[in-house]
C-alpha cells in the first residue's frame, strides 16, 4: 500500500487521527478549484457567445458598431479619397478609393490590422472637363459580402481595354459598374447603364439604378452586380415634359423599397420589383420609405402609413422620421418630428403614445432606446414610453450617431480639442473617455468599424 506524505498509510488503522481530516480538506480544496475553473470556463464561453452575438448584430444592422469593450485608439490609418462611397467594408477587407491625376484605384486592407492586401486600378485619367468620381455604395455604410461593387461615370474610361462594342470615350451619359473580389482585388465583372442617372444603390449583391432614357421616361432596374443581368425592370408610362425641363428624376433607396420621383411618383419593392404605388408626379407633398412600405402626406388627406403591398395601415399627422439606425426593437412605434416636438404613435392604431417638447431630430432606435440630436447635443428616451433617460448638453461636433447597442459615444468640444465619452445606452453613465486625435475631423460607423476622417484619408479606431 502507498504511504501518505507523513509516512503513514492512510488505510492503516494505526495512522494518526488527523490524516482523514487533512484528506477531506485537500479534497474540498480540489473540488473548489475545479468548480472555480468550471465557472470561469462557463463565463468565458458566455462572454465569447455574447461577443459573437454582438458582432453579428453589428454587421447585420446598418450603422451599429462592433462591441466597444474599452477606450478606443487609432489602430491603423490609410490614404483615401474624400466623399461618399470612398470607404466600404467587404467581408473582412476594408476597401478605400484612391484618386489622383492618373485615375482611380481601389485598395484593400485587412479590416482588423490595416495590412495592405491589394491595389487595383479601376479608371484611367479623365479629361479635364470630366468629373473623376469613383465610389463603392453600401446602404448606411453596412458591411457587404466579399463582392465589391463600385460605380463611375460612363464618360470616364476604365483602366485597360473597353468591353466589346464599347467606345472608351463615347460621350454618353450613364453609369459603369465594376465588380471586384474583396479577397484578391481581382476584377470579376463590368457593365454599363446608359441615360441620365437619377440614382443608384446596392441591394445585396445587386445594383438598383434609375435613369431617364432619351424619350423622357424613367427606367428603374435591379441588375446583378457581377454581370449586369436584369433581375427586374420598371419603365414609367408617363414621360418628363422635355430635355430642357426643370424637373428631373430622383430615387431614394433603402434596403427594401425605392421611392422614385420621375415622370411618375412610384414606390417599388426591391425584392421583386413590384409596383406598390404609382401616381401623378407631385400629388404627394411628402413620400418617404418606411420599413417594408412607405409613408405619404398630402394636403387633402394628411399623413398615412402603407404596408409593402401599398395598403393603408394608419393615419399620422406627418411622415415618420428617417432613422440612421433602426434595429426594429420598437417596431410597433412610429416616431416623427414636427420641428417643435418628437412624437411616438402606435403603428397599429395611430394613437399617440407620447410627445416630447424638443427641436432635436430623431437619429436612432436601438435596444428600445430612442436617440435624438440637436447640433451635437444628444439625449436618450425610452422608445415605447417617451420617458427621459439621459441628456448630453455640452458643445460638440455634429457627428453621426455612434453606438454598439450597449454604449453611445458622444463628443465634447473644447477649443481645438475633442474628447469622446462612452455612455451607457440606457443609463447615460460614463464608462470611459479618450481624446480624439487632432487630425480627425469626423467619426462614423462603417461596416461595424469606428472610422475617422482626416485630410489625408481614414483612421480606424478600436479598443
Amino acid at each position: 500500500m502507498a504511504a501518505g506524505e507523513d509516512g503513514w498509510d492512510p488505510d492503516d488503522e494505526a495512522a494518526p487521527h488527523g490524516w482523514p481530516a487533512r484528506r477531506r480538506r485537500v479534497l474540498a480544496w480540489v473540488a473548489a478549484i475545479g468548480a472555480a475553473v468550471l465557472v470561469l470556463a462557463a463565463l468565458a464561453a458566455w462572454d465569447d457567445a455574447r461577443r459573437a452575438d454582438a458582432y453579428e448584430r453589428a454587421v447585420s444592422v446598418p450603422g451599429l458598431l462592433e462591441p466597444l469593450d474599452g477606450p478606443v485608439h487609432v489602430t491603423w490609418r490609410a490614404a483615401a479619397a474624400s466623399g461618399e462611397g470612398s470607404v466600404v467594408v467587404a467581408d473582412d477587407t476594408l476597401v478605400v478609393v484612391e484618386q489622383d491625376s492618373s485615375g482611380g484605384s481601389l485598395v484593400g486592407h485587412a479590416a482588423e490590422t490595416g495590412q495592405h492586401r491589394w491595389t487595383t486600378r479601376v479608371t484611367g485619367p479623365p479629361a479635364a472637363t470630366e468629373r473623376a468620381w469613383l465610389q463603392c455604395p453600401s446602404w448606411r455604410g453596412a458591411r457587404v459580402s466579399g463582392l465589391v461593387l463600385c460605380t463611375t461615370d460612363l464618360a470616364i474610361p476604365v483602366y485597360g481595354d473597353p468591353a466589346p462594342g464599347e467606345s472608351v470615350a463615347d460621350g454618353l451619359e450613364g453609369l459603369r459598374v465594376v465588380a471586384v473580389d474583396a479577397a484578391t482585388g481581382r476584377s470579376v465583372g463590368s457593365w454599363t447603364e446608359k441615360g441620365d442617372v437619377a440614382g443608384f444603390g446596392r441591394v445585396d449583391d445587386d445594383i438598383v439604378v434609375a435613369v431617364t432614357d432619351p424619350d423622357g421616361r424613367t427606367l428603374v432596374q435591379r441588375r446583378a452586380g457581377r454581370t449586369g443581368d436584369v433581375v427586374w425592370s420598371y419603365r414609367s408610362l408617363q414621360q418628363l415634359s422635355g430635355t430642357l425641363a426643370i424637373e428631373r428624376a430622383s430615387m431614394e433607396l433603402t434596403d427594401r423599397v425605392a421611392v422614385v420621383r420621375g415622370a411618375e411618383l412610384v414606390v417599388l419593392r426591391l425584392d421583386d420589383g413590384e409596383v406598390v404605388v404609382a401616381e401623378a408626379r407631385g400629388q404627394a407633398v411628402a413620400l418617404v420609405p418606411f420599413r417594408d412600405g412607405f409613408a405619404a402626406w398630402t394636403p387633402a388627406r394628411g399623413g398615412w402609413m402603407f404596408d409593402r403591398d401599398g395598403e393603408p395601415v394608419t393615419a399620422l399627422p406627418a411622415v415618420p422620421s428617417s432613422l440612421a439606425i433602426d434595429d426594429e426593437s420598437a417596431q410597433e412605434v412610429a416616431i416623427l418630428s414636427t420641428g417643435v416636438a418628437v412624437r411616438g404613435f402606435e403603428v397599429a392604431t395611430g394613437n399617440e403614445l407620447w410627445s416630447l417638447s424638443t427641436r432635436a431630430t430623431p437619429q436612432a432606435v436601438v435596444d428600445d432606446t430612442l436617440l435624438v440630436a440637436d447640433d451635437g447635443r444628444w439625449a436618450a428616451y425610452d422608445a415605447h414610453t417617451g420617458a427621459s433617460l439621459w441628456s448630453h448638453e455640452l458643445e460638440a461636433p455634429a457627428w453621426p450617431v455612434l453606438t454598439d447597442g450597449s454604449l453611445v459615444l458622444t463628443a465634447v468640444e473644447d477649443g481645438d480639442r475633442v474628447t469622446l465619452l462612452a455612455r451607457g445606452l440606457r443609463d447615460g453613465a460614463q464608462r470611459w473617455q479618450v481624446s480624439v486625435p487632432p487630425q480627425v475631423t469626423r467619426l462614423s460607423a462603417i461596416g461595424g468599424l469606428l472610422v475617422g476622417r482626416t485630410d489625408e484619408g481614414v483612421v480606424v479606431l478600436a479598443p
